[in-house]
């Protein structure tokens, strides 16, 4: 373990290291402007794709020729990025909480099912997840809730659809796979363009970690996610799909199929899942806009395929962006 030694810079003296880089930086008012409101470790993400890995004079010395305005076209191009996707996020699971509501209490006639720990597939977990929830409706300063607080005596909690209105979009995942009934999973399943109620555990469950993402602005466009999305019969010719060497149960190496873990995958399951939820949304023309903005090697860094502007699933959206 070392001890840290670095002092911190003024960005002035931020500035001047960037261009002992060999950044080109036409405006030093604008990136010190930058640097001051943005951070330059915030920034410093933004800088790899840029760094010149031939140069072995210079520390993290960048391409010849790369501008601060490249740098903060692709940090802004991020930003945009991610409210896209917590645009779409966001119809996501409100669709899956009402779906999920509505069916559940259909299926046991109850408004309050999802107080009924027989209705779920653990009851320790369920107990869990019904603690944390009463917590969150206890410090809730939500009219709905507070109007139920002091309107209705029992149950002391809230009705079941009332109660998804409090669940992050991780918690409700996990409302969902510990549902035992799979109808009640099901019916939200299809309706959000998802085969089974196990894919779709798997779909939520990893799209909970592209909305942390984006919820707390880190960096989206190039990142890899350590949980992969499954394997989706239907999106399969869509997906980008690569081959890996692992071990299984006997100890043997294996090559297996797995999808891509870059951004690339989910943008598919995601823009599929909106067009399942409004077939006329324009989502997904609005995203792909945003792509052809890209380099081919910033393309590449996300998971896009070469060949992705020939695929029919983006062909309507790519008519439409580049003819408006």
């Amino acid at each position: 373990m070392r001890h840290y030694q670095k002092s911190p810079l003024s960005p002035p003296e931020q500035i001047q290291k960037l261009k002992h880089r060999g950044l080109v930086i036409n405006d030093d008012a604008l990136a010190t402007s930058c640097l001051s409101t943005i951070g330059f470790y915030r920034l410093s993400a933004y800088f790899i794709p840029f760094e010149d890995k031939q140069n072995t004079q210079v520390q993290h010395a960048f391409v010849p020729g790369t501008t601060f305005d490249q740098i903060l076209f692709l940090y802004t191009f991020d930003r945009r990025l991610r409210l896209l996707v917590l645009e779409a996020l966001e119809r996501i699971e409100i669709s899956i909480r009402s779906l999920w509501a509505d069916a559940l209490c259909a299926k046991y006639n109850n408004a309050h099912a999802y107080m009924d720990s027989n209705y779920f597939k653990d009851p320790w977990t369920h107990q869990k997840a019904l603690t944390k929830a009463a917590r969150n409706i206890q410090d809730s300063n939500e009219q709905f809730i507070q109007h139920y607080l002091g309107t209705y005596k029992q149950p002391f909690m809230p009705p079941t659809w009332v109660m998804t209105q409090t669940l992050s979009f991780g918690g409700l995942s996990h409302w969902y796979a510990a549902t035992k009934d799979n109808q009640v999973k099901l019916h939200a399943a299809k309706a959000v363009g998802l085969p089974t109620s196990d894919i779709a555990v798997d779909v939520l469950h990893s799209l909970t970690m592209v909305r942390n993402t984006c919820a707390h602005h880190a960096r989206l466009w190039n990142r890899q996610f350590t949980m992969q999305l499954p394997h989706i019969k239907k999106l399969k010719s869509h997906l980008h799909i690569h081959k890996i060497n692992v071990i299984n149960t006997k100890d043997v190496e294996e090559i297996q199929q797995q999808p891509d873990r870059r951004l690339y995958n989910h943008l598919v399951v995601i823009s599929h899942m909106m067009k399942a939820i409004q077939p006329t949304t324009g989502w997904q023309t609005r995203l792909v806009s945003e792509i052809l903005t890209l380099t081919p090697r910033q393309k590449m860094a996300m998971g896009f395929p070469d060949h992705w502007q020939t695929m029919p699933f983006w062909e309507g959206a790519l008519q439409q962006a580049q003819s408006g």
